[in-house]
């Protein structure tokens, strides 16, 4: 607000200069005595955020104002240009084919002004001679002539200063910023988009169905390989034979090792810089360094994204590698994720839960009266010298009395208690206390930061040792403005280890179960049988792991480091109504068998869904579009692609600064809300990681930098030239072309559907056409001839198929 009324003010002090000072000032002088000040006194612009005279094709803007988007071009015109402008009236919104039949002067700046943002894809203009303005949306990605549209107009410096809202709500640095010109002049109302397939299927995206078989499959492949294995019988011996180190760098992302390596650089903006993030691993194993904090009074943060192996780390640290922590600690370990989600106060259910571990793991309940009795022993010693003392040998039974109502009043101060009881049992067994406060990164963040704070108190005023994962975007979030700003806190980062060791593992373990080398009581005769068919198909699912030079890579960069999710992959795929694992189990009892990439795909792409659905599919739709844009269906593609060449733009650790991708693609055409959707839709679908872990929100200030993940180098890479792919993904992309849009229907045969796929395969190729691609970026040409040259294989082998003694597989 202090801004705004500084800025009314000054806007006053100019509208009455200018009248006591107008004249005939040449372009240069309109400049420097008016426009500038309009902008940097009148509307609260830095200098830092307008450049002036930027070159584009020959062509100069006299301003482009960028934050840190383009986002508007001021023409500048002499003082002595002046537009026949309506006056006399209060409003503001005229008809820009009204004002352009009535000023050439005002029609040739305007097009002059329209011409270099639809070039440059700056969609916000403005025309002025100091003292008139108009302004207008000059790029427009709806399908309609921004001369069509309306403009707004403020004829005078007098009236500007007069209607000063309007005027501030419209070009001052957060009106732009917000882009409420757009709001105002087209309303909130989305470009009106063709149907998609989706929209004319019948039941979308509907569940898809299993046959009692296939339902076995995911009955059982989630005992095994999910239920059984977190058990308290078998996790230790799970530990020991599954566990992969942290840190291990990937052989089959498409991204370079660099990137891996620095997976949590940039966590932290320049602003607002943080601690040293230290691997929790090394080539020796953990880090002394993590070891050595045992010493400080601060918990230890372990940082690592969702499912890259932290409560595995955690459980290795109890079970495997730390065997000295049954002789010198006493691990109390809490699960946070599972337990308590419903709970109002964390610390409560933390205090619960520490004492149900010392009951069921040390057999110690702190409120057995021999327990109590020795942690205040000297409290007692105490007691019988106060003078409560005498009565012990005159009043036995009052003296008892007094002294139980003595000890009861410790045990009233719950968490005190169980401090002292946790010190009591440090000291008697010379052991440490070490508290694994597990999964809080799965709960919001709010309860990270509760827990975070549980944990300092904890370590500031416990005999213990504290270990708190947290995520990295709850991490930077909380160091800039949250609960850490308050604490010098020392985090080691968790990595993911490799996935194919982790399936290798997970899967042998999962055999031995299947083979009964490892027994689990009370398992059924029924459920023996359907673990010979499991114990199949995990066999044929590792040799195809070992053979084929595309399953491996699949898992790895859609899984993204994230074991969890790999592990889901594997195992959707073993239950899907998608996947027809009764042959494959049957084929590879007799012969050999590879699982091809096309069924593991639609298991990943579909999931439980008859169709694909971006909502709930880890794949998503490139192809998509939020304008009415052709060119808009390789706009997500082409800044993939062109932040996955980052060599002359990025930094070591391969992010590419924001700014330059919004350049890059407003000056072939894009506007800034067009490229706003797509790094939206790229974050969300995990395609690409921001510097900070700042997320992109539309018509908001963008991300510092920009990083490609594995999974989007796999969507351009590998899956654009994927029949399977492209095939699933048209029913969720709108078709601007009439003739295809009528010519792509829903089918459920292969035929139909290969043919369909080379219909929108031509729509696309017609679309590219239009296109300026940034060079070194993405070629849908290529992604084109690669995916047809798949469309030909799928045809020989249906051929095939056909012949006499072809073998259906």
């Amino acid at each position: 607000m202090d801004d705004y009324e500084l800025c009314e003010q000054k806007m006053q002090e100019l509208a009455r200069w200018y009248e006591a000072n107008s004249g005939t000032r040449n372009e240069a002088t309109t400049r420097l005595h008016l426009i500038d000040r309009l902008l940097f006194e009148c509307l609260g612009w830095g200098r830092e955020h307008v450049v002036s005279e930027e070159r584009y094709g020959g062509q100069y803007a006299d301003y482009t104002l960028t934050f840190p988007r383009n986002i508007l071009i001021v023409e500048a015109k002499k003082e002595g240009i002046y537009f026949e402008l309506p006056v006399g009236h209060e409003r503001i919104e005229y008809s820009i084919p009204s004002l352009l039949r009535t000023s050439n002067s005002l029609k040739a700046a305007m097009e002059q002004v329209g011409g270099y943002c639809q070039t440059r894809g700056v969609p916000f203009a403005v025309v002025t001679n100091g003292n008139q303005l108009v302004t207008f949306i000059a790029s427009r990605s709806d399908g309609l002539s921004p001369y069509e549209g309306t403009a707004l107009v403020f004829p005078s410096l007098t009236f500007a200063s007069s209607h000063f809202l309007d005027f501030w709500n419209t070009l001052s640095k957060p009106a732009l910023e917000n882009q409420q010109i757009r709001t105002r002049l087209l309303g909130n109302v989305k470009p009106k988009l063709p149907p998609k397939l989706s929209a004319r299927t019948h039941v979308y995206p509907g569940t898809k169905g299993r046959n009692p078989f296939q339902a076995n499959m995911q009955d059982v492949s989630e005992l095994i390989l999910e239920d059984l294995v977190s058990t308290r019988e078998l996790e230790p011996q799970f530990i020991r034979e599954c566990y992969c180190q942290s840190g291990a760098l990937s052989q089959d992302a498409q991204i370079n090792r660099t990137i891996l390596k620095a997976r949590y650089a940039a966590l932290f903006d320049a602003s607002h810089p943080g601690p040293a993030l230290i691997p929790v691993t090394d080539k020796h194993g953990t880090s002394p360094e993590l070891l050595a904090e045992s010493l400080a009074r601060r918990p230890i943060l372990l940082i690592g994204d969702v499912g890259v192996g932290k409560t595995t780390f955690i459980k290795n640290l109890l079970f495997v590698e730390s065997e000295n922590f049954k002789r010198t600690a006493i691990a109390l370990y809490l699960d946070l994720g599972r337990k308590g989600t419903l709970t109002a106060d964390l610390k409560s259910f933390i205090l619960d839960d520490l004492e149900r571990e010392l009951r069921e793991q040390y057999h110690v309940d702190i409120q057995d009266d021999s327990h109590v009795r020795a942690v205040y022993g000297k409290d007692l010693g105490r007691f019988e010298h106060s003078v409560y003392g005498r009565l012990k040998h005159t009043n036995p039974k009052e003296y008892r009395e007094r002294q139980l109502a003595f000890l009861v009043s410790f045990l009233e101060n719950r968490e005190e208690h169980l401090r002292l009881s946790l010190e009591y049992l440090s000291r008697s067994t010379s052991k440490q206390i070490v508290i694994f406060l597990d999964n809080t990164d799965q709960r919001n963040t709010r309860d990270q930061e509760d827990a975070f704070l549980i944990a300092q108190e904890i370590s500031e005023r416990w005999v213990a040792l504290v270990f708190l994962p947290l995520r990295p975007e709850t991490f930077h979030a909380s160091r800039k403005r949250g609960a850490l700003t308050g604490y010098h806190t020392r985090a080691f980062t968790v990595s993911p280890p490799r996935i194919d060791k982790v399936l290798q593992k997970r899967l042998n373990f999962g055999l031995k179960i299947t083979r009964g080398e490892i027994p689990i009581s009370g398992m059924s005769t029924g459920i023996t049988v359907k673990l010979e068919s499991l114990q199949t198909l995990m066999q044929c699912f590792m040799h195809s792991m070992e053979r084929s030079q595309e399953l491996v890579p699949c898992i790895d960069n859609v899984a993204g480091g994230n074991v969890r999710l790999a592990l889901d992959l594997v195992k959707g795929f073993f239950g899907s109504g998608h996947v027809d694992t009764e042959k494959i189990i049957n084929i590879y009892r007799y012969n050999d068998y590879i699982i091809p990439l096309h069924e593991f795909l639609r298991a990943i792409i579909f999931g439980d869904s008859e169709h694909y659905d971006p909502d709930r599919s880890p794949v998503a739709n490139l192809f998509t579009l939020t304008t009415r844009d052709e060119r808009e269906h390789f706009l997500l593609p082409c800044i993939l692609g062109y932040i996955s060449v980052p060599e002359s733009q990025a930094t070591e650790e391969g992010f590419v600064a924001a700014r330059l991708v919004y350049e890059a693609f407003q000056m072939i055409g894009f506007t800034p809300e067009q490229i706003d959707n797509a790094l939206i839709m790229a974050h969300k679908k995990k395609l690409i990681e921001t510097a900070a872990r700042v997320a992109p929100e539309r018509g908001s200030v963008a991300p510092n930098a920009v990083r490609i993940t594995s999974l989007g180098a796999y969507h351009i890479g590998v899956l654009v030239k994927r029949f399977t792919y492209v095939d699933a993904v048209i029913i969720d992309t709108p078709l601007l072309d009439e003739d295809t849009y009528r010519a792509v229907v829903n089918c459920d045969e292969i035929k139909p559907r290969l043919e369909r796929v080379e219909i929108f395969c031509s729509y696309l190729d017609h679309a590219w056409k239009l296109m300026r691609p940034v060079p070194g970026s993405f070629d849908w040409n290529a992604a084109s001839i690669a995916l047809r040259k798949d469309m030909r294989a799928i045809h020989a082998r249906l051929a095939k198929r056909t012949q006499p003694g072809g073998v259906r597989r």
